[in-house]
This record gives C-alpha cells, sequence and structure tokens, in this order.
C-alpha cells in the first residue's frame, strides 16, 4: 500500500495549501441533544400555526437541517442572514404587544427567540470563538425572556431547558447546572413530564461531561441504559448524550459500533446527525486529519468525517477520509463504497488518475468480493471520460477484462463485456464483438432478467459480423467461440439458432444442431432452408433481417427453384427501420414473379435518381439472372448491357458487367451470339488482368 500512501501524502499536502487559503469555519453538534427529542411535542403544543410566521419557521427548520447536517460557508452566511431577519420579526412583533394583552402570544413569541439564539449558537462547534459568542447571545436572550414570562408554565421551563443548553455551549457546566436545579421546580406535569424528565436527565448527563467528571457521567447512563444499552430503548436525543460520552472516552470501535445502533432504532437522519457530533469532535480534539490511519482506527470514524467534510463543501478533505477508510477498513463492502466516493470526488477535481489508482488498489486488497468488480469498473469509467491522457484505451480494455475474468458472476462483469462488445462495434471490429458476446458467465446467460438479453445481443453480434463478412470463416470461428462456452442449454441453443439463421444447410454441424433450435421462428426457418416447408409462419427476433435476407438471398443463388418461396416470404416481412430498401424489394418481386411491379419500381427509382442507375441495374440483372427462364434471361441481358453502356469500356466494373451480359444472352437460347461477343471483347476490348481474360476465352468457346 505504499504508492497509494505516498498519494495520501501529496493529498494532504493540497489540503493543507487550501487549508492556509481558505480557513473554514467549522459546524458544531445540534441543539441540547436531549431536548431536541421533545422539540416536535413541545412544537405542537405550544405553537399557533394560525400565527406562528412562516419565515420564522422556515428558518427554524433550517438550523435543525445544517446543524445535523453541516453546509459550506458561503450558505452558512445566508442561512445566518436569515436567523437575524427572524429575530428581528419577533423583537418587532414583542415590542408590539403589552404582555397584559396577549399573554400567551408573549409567551410564544420569547420562547420563539430563545430557541433559534440556542439553535445559532449550535451552528458552531462548542469551544470555538464563534461558538461561544453566539452562546453568550442566547443566555441574555433566555435570561431576558425569564424576565417577561411568568414564574411558571410551560414556556418558562423550555426557556429553562434552552438557557441550560446555552450555558454548556458557552462552557459554563456550573451556570448550566443551577438552572437545571431551577427548572426541576418548573417542570411541566401530565403527559409531557416523562419526556421533560428525559431532556433533563440527558443535560446533566452532559454537564458532568462538560465538568470532566467522567464517573458521574457513567453512573448516570448506567440508571438507563444498564449492562448492555444496546437493547435499552432510550430515546434519540438519550442515545446521542450517550455517543458524547464514548466519544470522551476514545473508544473509536465503541463509537462507530454506537452509530450503527443508532442508525438501527432512530433511521437516517438521526444517524447523520451522530455523524456531524463525531466529526465535529473529533476535528475539535486537534486530531491531525493529514495522517495515515493508525492501528486500531476504526474505519467508520473516517467515513463519518468524510461525510462531514463533504457537506462543508471542502471536497479534497472528503476525498482524503474516504480514502483513508477504504484504505484501513477490512469490510470489503465498505471499503469499496469509501474508495468510489472518493474517486468520485477526486475525478471531479480533475485528479482522474490518483482515483483510478486508489480504486484499482481497492479492487486488489478485496479480490474475492463482487463489490471490488464495481470500483474496478468505476476506474475504467473515470477512465474513459477523462481521456488517453489518463488512461488508454489498452488500459481501459484490460480493467474490463479483468472484471470479467476475475469476477466472472458479477453485474459489472456483465457491464464490462457488454462495454467491450459496444466498444468494438464502435470502431468497426464486428467479429472481435461477436466473440464477446459469447464470453458472458454461465449466471447472466441462465439469468431470468438477462438471459433474453445476452442471448439476443449474441444472435445481433454474429448477424452483423457475418454480414459484414459472409465467409466460412465467419462461421468458423463462431462455432469455435459457443464450443467453448457451451455449459448450458441455452448456450447451446443460441449456437444452433445462430448456425440456421447464417451457416450453409451443408456446414458440418448443421444436422448435430438444427435438433437444438428453438421452438418457433428458429425450427420453422431451418424446414424452410431446407425445402421441406413452403413458408415460416413465426415472426423473427429483432436485429436479425438484414442477416436474415441477405442468407436466403444466397440461398436462392445456389438453389434456383427456392426463388419464388424465397421472393414471397421476403416481401411478407414487416418494416424494421431502414428495412427492407427498395432495392431489396425490387430484386424480391421479380422472384416472386411480380415482374411488372418490380419494372414499375425500378423505372419510378431511375427516373427520381438517375445517380443510383448503376446499383438498380445490378439488381435488377442480378435477380432475374438467378432464374432458368429464357424470358427471365433476356430481361437479365437486357439490364445487364443498360449497365455496361453507363460504365466506361475497358474498365473492370465494365467487364464484369459484359460477362454477365453474355452469360445472359447464352442462356436465354442466343449461343453463337454470346460467343461471338466474348471473341469480340477479347479482340478490340481485352481485359488486363488474367481472370477476367479467362472468364471471356471459356465463354468464347462454349
Amino acid at each position: 500500500m505504499s504508492a497509494l500512501f505516498r498519494y495520501l501524502d501529496f493529498v494532504a499536502v493540497v489540503i493543507g495549501l487550501l487549508l492556509i487559503l481558505w480557513p473554514t469555519v467549522i459546524l458544531a453538534q445540534t441543539t441540547s441533544d436531549a431536548a431536541n427529542a421533545n422539540k416536535t411535542s413541545r412544537t405542537s403544543r405550544l405553537v399557533d400555526s394560525s400565527s406562528a410566521d412562516s419565515h420564522v419557521q422556515s428558518t427554524r427548520n433550517d438550523l435543525i437541517e445544517v446543524i445535523a447536517r453541516p453546509i459550506p460557508d458561503d450558505k452558512l452566511s445566508i442561512l445566518l442572514t436569515n436567523v437575524g431577519e427572524a429575530d428581528g420579526k419577533l423583537e418587532s412583533r414583542l415590542k408590539e404587544l403589552q404582555p397584559s394583552e396577549s399573554p400567551r402570544e408573549v409567551s410564544l413569541l420569547w420562547l420563539s427567540r430563545v430557541e433559534l439564539a440556542v439553535l445559532k449558537s449550535e451552528l458552531f462547534a462548542e469551544g470555538s470563538g464563534d461558538g461561544v459568542a453566539s452562546a453568550a447571545e442566547a443566555v441574555k436572550v433566555a435570561e431576558a425572556a425569564l424576565l417577561a414570562l411568568p414564574a411558571e408554565g410551560i414556556a418558562r421551563a423550555e426557556v429553562l431547558r434552552l438557557l441550560a443548553e446555552a450555558h454548556l455551549r458557552q462552557g459554563d457546566a456550573r451556570s448550566a447546572a443551577a438552572v437545571l436545579r431551577e427548572s426541576a421546580n418548573v417542570a411541566p406535569t401530565g403527559s409531557d413530564s416523562n419526556s421533560s424528565a428525559e431532556s433533563a436527565r440527558a443535560l446533566r448527563v452532559r454537564v458532568a461531561l462538560s465538568a470532566g467528571d467522567m464517573e458521574t457521567a457513567e453512573q448516570m447512563l448506567h440508571s438507563v441504559y444498564g449492562s448492555d444499552p444496546s437493547v435499552t430503548d432510550a430515546g434519540v436525543g438519550m442515545d446521542l448524550v450517550r455517543l458524547r460520552y464514548l466519544l470522551a472516552q476514545k473508544d473509536e470501535e465503541a463509537i462507530a459500533d454506537w452509530l450503527e445502533i443508532i442508525r438501527e432504532r432512530h433511521g437516517a437522519n438521526a444517524k447523520d446527525r451522530a455523524d456531524t457530533i463525531v466529526a465535529q469532535t473529533r476535528l475539535q480534539s486537534g486530531m491531525d486529519s493529514a495522517n495515515p490511519p493508525i492501528d486500531g482506527s476504526d474505519p467508520r470514524l473516517w467515513i463519518a468525517d468524510a461525510m462531514y467534510y463533504l457537506r462543508r463543501g471542502q471536497s479534497m478533505q472528503a476525498a482524503l477520509h474516504f480514502a483513508k477508510a477504504a484504505v484501513s477498513d477490512d469490510v470489503a463492502r465498505r471499503s469499496v463504497d469509501s474508495a468510489m466516493k472518493a474517486a468520485a470526488i477526486l475525478s471531479r477535481q480533475s485528479n482522474s488518475k490518483a482515483a483510478i489508482e486508489l480504486l484499482r488498489r481497492i479492487s486488489q486488497r478485496h479480490p474475492h468480493s463482487a463489490s471490488s468488480a464495481d470500483a474496478l469498473l468505476q476506474a475504467a469509467t473515470i477512465g474513459q471520460a477523462a481521456g488517453p491522457t489518463t488512461a488508454s484505451d489498452a488500459d481501459i480494455e484490460a480493467m474490463l477484462i479483468q472484471i470479467a475474468n476475475q469476477w466472472p458472476e458479477s453485474q459489472s462483469a456483465f457491464a464490462a463485456t457488454r462495454w467491450r462488445m459496444a466498444w468494438a462495434e464502435r470502431q468497426s471490429k464486428w467479429l472481435e464483438a461477436a466473440k464477446i458476446s459469447v464470453q458472458f458467465a454461465n449466471v447472466h446467460w441462465m439469468n431470468e432478467s438477462t438471459a433474453d438479453s445476452v442471448r439476443a445481443q449474441a444472435i445481433q453480434a454474429w448477424a452483423k459480423a457475418w454480414i459484414h463478412q459472409p465467409s466460412p470463416d465467419v462461421i468458423a470461428s463462431m462455432h469455435q467461440a459457443f464450443q467453448e462456452h457451451d455449459a448450458s442449454e441455452i448456450v447451446r441453443r443460441t449456437h444452433a439458432d445462430l448456425t440456421v439463421l447464417i451457416a450453409e444447410t451443408s456446414d458440418s454441424l448443421w444436422s448435430e444442431l438444427q435438433k437444438e433450435t428453438s421452438d418457433g421462428f428458429f425450427q420453422q426457418l431451418a424446414s424452410f432452408r431446407q425445402n421441406q416447408t413452403d413458408v415460416i409462419e413465426a415472426s423473427p427476433p429483432t436485429g436479425v433481417n438484414d442477416a436474415l435476407a441477405m442468407r436466403l438471398e444466397m440461398d436462392v443463388v445456389q438453389h434456383p427453384i427456392r426463388r419464388v418461396d424465397i421472393g414471397r416470404y421476403l416481401l411478407s416481412l414487416p418494416s424494421d427501420g431502414n428495412f427492407p430498401t427498395d432495392i431489396q424489394r425490387a430484386g424480391w418481386l421479380i422472384w416472386a414473379g411480380q415482374r411488372d411491379a418490380a419494372e414499375s419500381l425500378i423505372a419510378t427509382e431511375l427516373q427520381r435518381t438517375p445517380s443510383s442507375a448503376d446499383g438498380w441495374c445490378r439488381r435488377a440483372a442480378t435477380s432475374y439472372a438467378v432464374s432458368h427462364s429464357k424470358s427471365d434471361q433476356r430481361h437479365a441481358a437486357r439490364w445487364w448491357k443498360r449497365l455496361a453502356d453507363g460504365l466506361p469500356q475497358g474498365d473492370p466494373s465494365w467487364h464484369a458487367a459484359m460477362i454477365g451480359w453474355i452469360k445472359s444472352v447464352a442462356a436465354s437460347g442466343e449461343p453463337d451470339k454470346a460467343k461471338a461477343s466474348a471473341k469480340m471483347i477479347l479482340l478490340t476490348i481485352p481485359p488486363t488482368d488474367r481472370q477476367t481474360r479467362d472468364a471471356y476465352e471459356r465463354l468464347s468457346e462454349q
């Protein structure tokens, strides 16, 4: 891991510069942890929604959210401005009222002012300059409120608890204890007494912690939790107080375990709140975050630190802490998750090379975990996005191959193999893409949610490869690729279906494989191609029409007698994107015996696009030429001659057209004319290549 630690040291230097240039304001814990649990019920009990100011309520909600999930300094400044405006509205309203006029509303307004002031103080770390100053302001507001409120009642009890919280955050544990004693005399009765008692008890534990009286704090917590805190059903406020106790004990594993318990008991919001408390306390304690993790440090706390910095907008610090968690965590899933978060931040900070290196190292640190495949796939994704200066195509392909080989059954392996296929196709490496399509693990071939996708991709990939290179070599490669991965029935069936689709009926494996074809289309296609039936009723699967048409057209050349059935079938296929083209339909119309329709279509296209005449003439000529009918051969000869007349004499394409014309003339019943024409061309416009000359000589001797 030495290379990774060197990287961490580098990031630490960067962060050191950031800290010099942009000093941070560290946020603190949320409101009195015990009082926080009581806040919702207290608000519903005291606040008349019809008279509550929406701006004040919105600001209060924002404060609670930010105390749990800190925000960057620029956004914090906006929030502080809103707090000032909200307090100003409350103060103005108090000046307008006389206590004798509306004592309930006066109490509510004062309570709202005190609560906002205390919440504001909790935006800053306990003991920090801003935190102490803000807490002192909260103490002044609370003391003013007490002077204005009745000697008894719910509002006074709540203000006293908030005042105790403000004293604690000011660092004055003695005053906080005195206020708590006073609040006991005005505690509410009835349904709210239990929650108020728990709130006061939590504050007393915090007073003991603040005073450094760990023994008293431990005793009070033991009275709540007993010997097994994990099974005690305490409120979130008390659980957060116990978290502070554990932080004071500096037992990292116990802290991390308690964080998990808080998540289980109270959900993600409480866990975020707890993470913030942990991160702020660790930061306030002076921990040197630039150093690598020490032995015994719990990676779950580094994750809490990282989330704190991420929310504060300190991206490089967040990346550093996620990376530290990744390299020190023995739990593969969590380690990889931390690495992926660090890498995402680094790549956004234009440090993709470090992100890729971290992900590669972590993926190999947990070689038996499928989550490591996710990490390496993210590394490949970042590399591709960053460009060849960061990761070459060969580097990315090597990562994709490693994913498929090392974690073949993972979803990342499935994605990596599809990526390699798409990549090969974009580079027009059709045969390579087809070979890759067979390399999915058996679990992906057989998985109900992916099997159809894998099978369809393989069929389409091999169809494309054969279209671009319709040769026996492609068929041989297909057989070899499937025979190396034919462990499952669906793989063998796909191999059989492809053989029926693109191979010759004389293929050495045809007889064996046609027994394993899929029911429906491929089974009917096998019978159709062997002239056992004259129709195919089932629809072909998506993406094979071009290969199907090409294969059947080649069958017509080999077996002209099938041209009518094949022409009619091809004409019956539904349109699919650019399939079929008009030029394809022209040939099929000729085969199906619809010559007038074909000639009309060709004439229309020649008139509309004269520049495409060569293609249309050649299509007409070759379509007629497969027939043994003398009439069709005369039509073929006419179109060959028209094609040749539009080409430069002596050009290879001209010679090809003339050879076609001579063959059709001979087949139409005029062999003497064909021989004479071949001899004349050899004398007057002889071809330069030997193959074409030999063709003319054979035609002149027939």
